[in-house]
């Protein structure tokens, strides 16, 4: 239903246009705090538009009624909230109708916008009203926390939210991460409270990270909410005993905290039942080797639901599948030598399972691409992020290191090492957008990478982990 909220006394620039709904539903605001404007009392539904009508800032408002419970909001209820069901069957949502005719006057003379409802003079020209923006016809509201932005005009500034570089309305804090493992300072260390160049990352169902520690051979375990971690694997010095590692590059947790991680240099993949103090060869050889019993080092792993293990082999530029109480492999990719074509692989790095799709995404790092492969099909993969040459536009990576895959969103998340950033591409996008760190600049402040290296989601996905490699520590990211 449209309305018209119109008089005699009212001049053409102030009169509106009301949809209504349908009944039995309300108006749900992403954030009450940002957008709502006032509730009353008032005796039908009409008053509570022209309530509305009267204050310029608002443009959606909900009646109840059975009540005459009247709420108006200044957001734009398709942006700024949702209209969902009400508990009240008589409950009617309201929204001001907007068309460009009535922004005509944007960026002329305040003459113009005098008597408008929609525009008001700024600087001596007709401008957009507080909270809302110019989109090149109309006068939007501003977007809240975690909506898609292009400029730093599209969200609300007054609640000191700007156009993150991830292109999405928030505090430019969320650019920085958090320390929750290692020094924040960048430096060194083998203490329970220090990391040496960490690598891979995970995750444990009860929140805890673990964090390959190649530089001190070990893999640690920090619980939620401490730096203080705890040995789960290996020890301090290197060897190729059950209970040692060296190098240890690629890990994984399982759902009952057994740990499986890639003894890089000791060319095998081991297993270190949870709590155990040693651990138990379940790929490779033990030493170096190119056949398919054998492993050439490894640069990352993951695990699917059936214990498969997936290896990616640095030296023989290729990615294998281990199936429980194996002694030889099966090629999943690359293989063919080092090279760019889609049946090669150039130094493959972290691994990333969509199991309901079948896919394992690839960080091909010299080759400067994720790919993704149809696990049980064809060896060739097809490019889903870069593959344009080494560089930090937003179409290039420059030797991703990880890759990790949101269940959530449908995208992936990338360490993209040289270029100092994490990069996020959406499934079908031909670029990305810089999630976090700065393109191309390093150092130990709080926004800054030194050779990001690994990544794990939270179980929840409310946090992205980093493993900031030259910076010896795990830097938490928050993402909306």
């Amino acid at each position: 239903m449209l309305i018209t909220i119109e008089t005699q006394h009212i001049p053409t620039g102030w009169q509106s246009f009301v949809d209504f709904s349908n009944s039995g539903v309300e108006f749900s605001p992403k954030d009450i705090n940002a957008i709502f404007l006032q509730e009353m009392n008032v005796d039908s539904m009409y008053t509570c538009a022209r309530t509305c009508h009267s204050i310029a800032l608002c443009r959606t408002f909900d009646f109840d009624i059975a009540s005459n419970r009247c709420r108006i909001f200044q957001g734009d209820s398709a942006t700024t909230g949702s209209i969902i069901p009400s508990p009240s069957l008589h409950s009617i949502v309201g929204s001001i109708a907007l068309e460009p005719v009535q922004f005509t006057s944007y960026g002329h003379p305040c003459s113009l916008c005098q008597d408008s409802r929609y525009l008001q003079c700024i600087n001596s020209t007709c401008q957009c009203q507080s909270n809302t923006y110019f989109d090149g016809s109309i006068c939007r509201s501003q977007k809240l926390l975690g909506d898609v932005c292009i400029n730093e005009t599209d969200c609300r500034i007054d609640r000191n939210y700007t156009c993150l570089p991830r292109l999405q309305c928030g505090p430019l804090s969320l650019q920085n991460g958090t320390t929750v493992g290692g020094y924040s300072d960048g430096t060194a260390g083998s203490d329970n409270n220090a990391l040496s160049y960490p690598d891979s990352l995970a995750v444990g169902m009860d929140s805890s990270i673990y964090v390959a520690d190649p530089g001190n051979n070990r893999v640690m375990r920090l619980r939620e909410g401490s730096t203080t971690g705890t040995i789960v694997a290996g020890s301090d010095s290197w060897g190729n005993d059950a209970n040692q590692l060296d190098y240890p590059n690629g890990l994984y947790v399982d759902a009952l905290a057994n740990i499986y991680v890639g003894d890089s240099k000791n060319y095998r993949v081991m297993f270190w039942r949870n709590g155990s103090s040693s651990g138990t060869q379940v790929a490779g050889a033990g030493y170096y080797g190119e056949t398919l019993s054998e492993i050439a080092e490894i640069l990352g792993l993951t695990v699917d639901s059936h214990g498969n293990i997936y290896v990616a082999e640095k030296y023989t530029h290729r990615v294998t599948k281990w199936t429980p109480g194996a002694t030889s492999s099966l090629l999943v990719a690359g293989g063919n030598g080092e090279g760019p074509n889609s049946d090669q692989l150039s130094y493959p790095g972290g691994l990333s399972l969509d199991e309901p799709h079948s896919y394992l995404y690839i960080a091909d790092s010299g080759n400067n691409r994720i790919q993704r492969i149809v696990l049980g099909g064809s060896t060739n993969a097809i490019t889903v992020a870069g593959g344009n040459g080494a560089g930090s536009n937003n179409n290039q990576l420059n030797n991703p290191s990880d890759v990790r895959f949101s269940k959530n969103i449908d995208a992936i998340y990338i360490a993209d090492q040289y270029n100092n950033r994490v990069t996020r591409w959406y499934i079908g996008a031909t670029s990305g957008v810089t999630f976090a760190g700065i393109d191309s600049y390093s150092g130990t402040s709080p926004m800054l990478f030194n050779g990001p290296a690994g990544l794990a989601l939270s179980l929840n996905e409310s946090f992205l982990y980093v493993a900031d490699n030259g910076n010896s520590r795990v830097q938490r990211f928050m993402i909306i």
